[in-house]
């Protein structure tokens, strides 16, 4: 998973967007001006819940709900309407609305 932290000064952690990917990372500070790209932030475990990438809605890593999130991830998938749900009934991948509200 990368994250992008964001300060309001050194060492004031004030937000955390996680993403699947470097290139979505990228893509998301191209979108955001305000939040410029510094670099490769990747290999973060997550948090206590699954946390899902904020530029195209697939699961970006943290506690798993089942283990679909964590063996059907495809890195890049272009955001979708609908979203799409495992087998189980977890997102895998987040509604381009659910998307948006990260955003």
């Amino acid at each position: 998973m990368h994250a992008h932290i964001v300060e309001n000064g050194p060492g004031n952690v004030v937000d955390v967007i996680y993403f699947c990917s470097d290139g979505c990372h990228r893509d998301y500070c191209r979108a955001h001006p305000d939040l410029p790209y510094e670099g490769w932030n990747g290999c973060h475990e997550g948090g206590d819940s699954v946390e899902f990438c904020a530029q195209c809605g697939v699961v970006a890593g943290g506690t798993y709900e089942c283990d679909h999130q964590r063996d059907d991830v495809v890195v890049g998938r272009f955001v979708c309407d609908d979203g799409e749900k495992c087998g189980c009934g977890h997102w895998v991948q987040l509604p381009r609305t659910y998307v948006e509200r990260m955003g």
